[in-house]
């Protein structure tokens, strides 16, 4: 059955956080798309000529895509109907983790440099883009390592999130006062597939009854892009 919970509870409180560990693999392909961004910054300032600023802005866009097919392996872009419209950058720009307006520009140029003939940019551009793929590579590095589960805590709520990215799935756990819960879909809050249940007291709480308020407990996952986005982004929040 689709439950929605307030999504205020997502605001503040982090009671804690794991996060996953490189793999030798992953460690290197990170190491790749850094040495690609070392190569075009090399060529940028040692500069001669045409080719410099070519070989720039290849190495640039193989830096950054080096970097999109890592996190891709990672977060499974093709899961999301707007990786197809929007692309893996425009994907990356909704979850609120980079901008790729000039990210995209670079790629675009970069095809058409290396497959049409066209003219490479001068260099101030090019130190430009290398400027931009740095900032591009820096914000996403966090995201390699992704956030395992993330625990919020507050007198009228508990609530537990276990992640898995590829496939998606997100396992949502918690107990919450009654007004924190709906049965039909209200704005702003975010829906799982769940049950709902009366939360037993504690031994403890029933021999002082006025300690403990009656709450519900939840217990649901997610694996639609949709319902996912917020529990994704507010992951996201703990590192970026």
């Amino acid at each position: 059955m689709e439950w929605w919970f307030d999504s205020s509870v997502l605001d503040d409180w982090t009671d804690g956080s794991s996060r996953t560990e490189l793999s030798p693999q992953e460690a290197k392909l990170k190491e790749r798309a850094e040495a690609s961004q070392a190569h075009a910054e090399y060529r940028i300032k040692n500069h001669r000529g045409t080719y410099d600023q070519v070989d720039a802005i290849l190495a640039l866009k193989r830096s950054m895509q080096t970097r999109l097919d890592h996190l891709d392996s990672i977060y499974g872009f093709k899961q999301y109907p707007q990786s197809r419209s929007a692309g893996w950058l425009g994907l990356l720009d909704e979850w609120g983790v980079i901008r790729k307006r000039v990210l995209r520009r670079m790629s675009q140029l970069r095809n058409a440099v290396e497959h049409d003939g066209a003219e490479p940019p001068g260099i101030d551009e090019c130190e430009d883009y290398a400027e931009v793929n740095w900032w591009f590579l820096r914000a996403t590095t966090p995201l390699l390592r992704p956030m395992m589960d993330l625990s919020f805590s507050f007198e009228e709520y508990d609530l537990s999130l276990d992640f898995n990215y590829n496939p998606l799935l997100i396992k949502v756990r918690g107990n919450f006062l009654p007004e924190m819960l709906s049965d039909s879909e209200l704005a702003g809050w975010i829906s799982v597939e769940a049950v709902v249940s009366e939360k037993r007291k504690s031994e403890l709480a029933s021999k002082l009854d006025h300690t403990e308020k009656e709450k519900l407990h939840l217990d649901g996952k997610t694996t639609t892009p949709e319902s996912a986005l917020p529990l994704i982004q507010r992951s996201f929040q703990e590192f970026i």
